[in-house]
């Protein structure tokens, strides 16, 4: 197995490979365990989910550009830009903080609501982005939710129909 770290190509030791496959198969089971509704599903709740949207929608144009995203009853998936200067850490340290204070206040509780760590990818070309974007909208297709990403109301790949 080899990577390439800015430009140079290395082979992995056994141990890093080892590392690798046991970390990709313990986030096979978290996507496993998402997809079939385990943890808190607060965002099946309409009042939840449109919480989420309006915080992923409020900065876009802003601090990032918006590309895709899905609200899953029980996680998020997004593809964003961030505008220069702009960390990723501090945008999602900004949706987690402000989604949990206010899901708390309207459950009347405190507590966490999502995981402390998030999953990102560095995007390295076209066929990686194109990738990633049918992920995300055919999250609630793998599901089981519904049978087309535009029949999803909680995805940035959403059709009204007339």
């Amino acid at each position: 197995m080899r990577e390439i770290v800015h430009g140079k190509t290395r082979d992995l030791t056994g141990l890093e490979i080892r590392r690798r496959l046991e970390i990709k198969k313990r986030l096979s089971l978290v996507e496993k365990y998402e997809d079939e509704g385990y943890g808190q599903c607060l965002m099946c709740e309409d009042r939840f989910a449109q919480l989420v949207k309006d915080s992923l929608l409020h900065n876009d144009n802003k601090r990032y550009n918006l590309l895709c995203w899905c609200i899953m009853p029980n996680h998020v998936h997004v593809l964003i830009s961030p505008f220069e200067g702009v960390s990723l850490s501090k945008i999602m340290f900004d949706w987690k903080s402000y989604t949990t204070h206010t899901f708390n206040k309207l459950l009347g509780r405190e507590g966490k609501i999502w995981m402390n760590e998030y999953f990102d990818r560095f995007i390295r070309n076209n066929d990686h982005f194109n990738k990633v974007v049918d992920y995300i909208e055919n999250n609630p297709v793998k599901a089981g939710i519904v049978t087309a990403p535009s029949d999803y109301k909680w995805g940035s790949a959403y059709r009204e129909r007339c």
